[in-house]
This record gives C-alpha cells, sequence and structure tokens, in this order.
C-alpha cells in the first residue's frame, strides 16, 4: 500500500521528486519508462494535496508526454475530480469515462452501491473487482459530498449507462470467443467506445 506523507511540505517535497526522476529519465534515455508509476503518483498526491492548479497543469504534461498510455484508475479518478473542481467539464467527463470502462467496479464502489454481477472477461488485474481495495485512505477522505454527486449523475446518465452496457457485452463475448482472428475485431470495438466518447466530450 502507498505511504502518503503527512504534511504539506512532505507532500510537496514527494512531488518534487517524482518530478525531477522523470526528467532526468528523459535527459538521460531520450524517453520516460517509468516501471514504478510516478506519473500516476503524482496525480494522487496533487488530489490530496488540493493543488488542483498545479494538477491540472501536470495532466496536461502526462497527456502530452504518455499520448498512448493505457492510464491507471486511481489516477483517473483523482484526475477527474481535479478537473471537475475547476469546471473542466469535458475533460473531467472523459476522464471518468476512461476510469468506468477500465474498472467498472469503482464508481460503484466509491458510491457506496453494489457492484456489478458478471462484467465478463478482464484483461487486466486494474480491471477485477479486488482492484478497488487498493485506493488509498487518503484519497477515500479527499473525496467529497459534492465529488460523489457528481460521480453518481453521470454514472448514471443515459450516455454512460449505455457505453457501460456495450462495453460488458463485449468483455463477455470475448470470454467465450478463441482465436485471435475472431477476438481482434472485439478488442477493437472495445478501444472504439473510448474514441466516440473522446468525440462526444470535444
Amino acid at each position: 500500500m502507498y505511504r502518503f506523507p503527512q504534511t504539506e511540505k512532505a507532500l510537496r517535497t514527494r512531488i518534487t521528486s517524482y518530478k525531477a526522476a522523470m526528467r532526468k529519465e528523459k535527459r538521460t534515455y531520450g524517453a520516460i519508462s517509468d516501471g514504478a508509476g510516478k506519473r500516476y503518483l503524482l496525480t494522487w498526491l496533487y488530489f490530496v494535496l488540493g493543488d488542483l492548479k498545479a494538477g491540472k497543469t501536470y495532466l496536461r504534461w502526462y497527456e502530452k508526454e504518455f499520448e498512448d498510455d493505457v492510464g491507471e484508475p486511481i489516477h483517473e479518478i483523482c484526475g477527474a475530480l481535479i478537473l471537475h473542481r475547476l469546471g473542466d467539464e469535458q475533460r473531467a467527463k472523459y476522464m471518468l469515462a476512461s476510469l468506468m470502462l477500465s474498472n467498472l467496479y469503482m464508481i460503484p464502489h466509491l458510491l457506496g452501491e453494489a457492484p456489478p454481477e458478471d462484467t465478463g472477461w478482464r484483461s487486466s488485474n486494474r480491471a477485477h473487482r479486488d482492484y478497488v481495495g487498493t485506493i488509498p485512505a487518503e484519497i477515500l477522505s479527499a473525496i467529497t459530498d459534492d465529488d460523489r454527486a457528481w460521480l453518481k449523475r453521470l454514472h448514471d446518465s443515459l450516455e454512460f449507462r449505455r457505453y457501460r452496457k456495450r462495453h460488458i457485452e463485449i468483455y463477455r463475448e470475448l470470454e467465450h470467443t478463441k482465436g485471435v482472428e475472431k477476438r481482434s475485431p472485439l478488442v477493437r470495438a472495445a478501444g472504439a467506445l473510448l474514441d466516440e466518447l473522446k468525440q462526444s466530450c470535444s
């Protein structure tokens, strides 16, 4: 379990350290591989710190630097809430939708609601139900009632329910489909859902 610094000064020192490490890696190797996941942890730290403007600036850098990154669910919930609190609703909506499709259990968990029962095949441990147990207590404590009201409004919306339903249909089919030729169109269809969402949020 990740251990958060306990003071504002220590949080900022951790942020500075992570950013310096990534800059050094890029200078040395020409790219950032970041096997330790500091790119995600920085979003966690900014959210717990409550430095929304710096968090938004970081998210823009992250999106440019890691354009094809698959993301990480806790990073995405923190990022979505940072953007929502700043009124950047379209980007917040897309980031929340991306989170929802990467882990169907996290938003219901944060809302205290029953999880979906059968979501089909999962391609990553980050998509499994037990991943919600890795959310640090500091992040849970930083989520406000207003944040949860926004999460519920979007999660219950017709648009999000439609994307969720189609996503589950695809992954249930993948669970029982063998062979690359048959699975590839389904994997592409799942990816196309996020592309469609991105266009709707632009």
